[in-house]
């Protein structure tokens, strides 16, 4: 059976986040059990892009500098990596966001994922092969299209950068980018999963939401486990998660909650009916059939909210179908070449673009 632990964790204040952090971790074997002393080890959390600490878009820093000092117990031989979507430089991410001063502080090394080594064709960063230990550290977040960001699909930002891009454009809905997401999963499953679901986020995620309180921390060897009882403790069925299923079905993961044994607290006992999830949710909750009747009359689109938006054009230079256009100063989209990949919702620094139903036809969404 997969192991998972749940932590009660209410504050990101150091030493209790630590003990937490280490409890939950403890709970399944210990950090012995996945690092041998002296080993490289590559803990990777989710840096999407520049967002403030208290918006809950990525990993907080001080749960990072948590799970630095846990692995220092048995190696010094450790680095902090991951890649932000689109063109935003990591190093400007690392710097605004908080981690590089903690790498500073706790003396490890940043890594920047400038160079790849392809599997089965899918070009991951170099560092995945260069270390003995892939520890990853997931926000848990609502998705507007796989309905949750967690543990499963934090494996997606070993791929660098614009090659990302690559991946949505050749994923030209949200179930083929599940069938390649499980596929990037296969090929690069962490040895351990830390969740930090301390102040998760719900709503339009996975950079659009609003932070909620969960306060628990989620561990376990096995991400789509934890992708499982994280869901069920949202009042979600694991099933409903696209990416969970599709990694269960491959084998590559336990999604049925019977088959996975947890410590800590129960999930009855930290379970949530308040959690929101994202406005488009019912069209993942009809029958296959009618959601696709619904969409051939009703497509979704991109919307822009021009209150928020500030025109720096992120979003046009990052999406890979190139949808989006300045007209005449205004950005728009060209539904026809939109394939929904949420890029341009991820990399949004104002919050300005969302999922929506698009009533009547247009040549472009405004």
């Amino acid at each position: 059976m997969s192991k998972v632990s749940i932590v009660r964790c209410f504050d990101y204040e150091r030493e209790n986040i630590f003990n937490c952090l280490k409890r939950s971790v403890d709970l399944i074997g210990g950090i012995e059990k996945f690092v041998a002393p002296g080993q490289k080890v590559l803990i990777k959390p989710n840096m999407l892009r520049v967002a403030r600490i208290e918006d809950a878009v990525t990993t907080n820093p001080e749960f990072i500098r948590a799970c630095v000092r846990l692995v220092k117990q048995r190696t010094k031989n450790i680095f902090i990596g991951d890649s932000p979507g689109g063109l935003v430089k990591s190093e400007k991410v690392y710097e605004q966001n908080g981690i590089s001063e903690v790498a500073r502080q706790e003396g490890v090394k940043l890594v920047v994922f400038d160079h790849v080594n392809k599997h089965d064709g899918i070009p991951f960063a170099r560092i995945k092969d260069e270390v003995d230990v892939i520890i990853s550290l997931p926000k848990l977040k609502t998705h507007n299209i796989t309905l949750i960001t967690a543990a499963v699909k934090n494996v997606f930002g070993l791929i660098p950068g614009l090659y990302k891009v690559h991946c949505h454009k050749h994923a030209p809905n949200f179930k083929v980018f599940a069938r390649q997401l499980a596929k990037i999963y296969g090929l690069s499953k962490p040895h351990l999963n830390i969740t930090d679901g301390i102040i998760a986020m719900d709503g339009e995620g996975p950079s659009s939401g609003e932070p909620y309180s969960l306060g628990l921390i989620f561990a376990s060897e096995d991400a789509v486990a934890v992708d499982a009882v994280f869901s069920k403790v949202i009042g979600l069925d694991p099933d409903a998660v696209i990416s969970t299923k599709e990694t269960a079905r491959l084998g590559l993961g336990e999604a049925d909650l019977k088959k996975i044994e947890i410590f800590g607290e129960s999930i009855e006992s930290v379970a949530v009916d308040d959690f929101r999830l994202p406005k488009m949710f019912f069209l993942f909750r009809l029958p296959n059939f009618l959601t696709v009747i619904l969409l051939r009359f009703i497509p979704l689109v991109i919307g822009f909210d021009k209150k928020k938006c500030s025109g720096c054009l992120m979003c046009k230079n990052i999406c890979p179908q190139k949808a989006i256009v300045d007209v005449k100063g205004r950005i728009k989209i060209k539904i026809s070449r939109c394939i929904l990949c949420l890029c341009c919702n991820e990399i949004c620094p104002q919050n300005a673009i969302y999922l929506r139903l698009l009533r009547g036809r247009k040549k472009y969404e405004k």
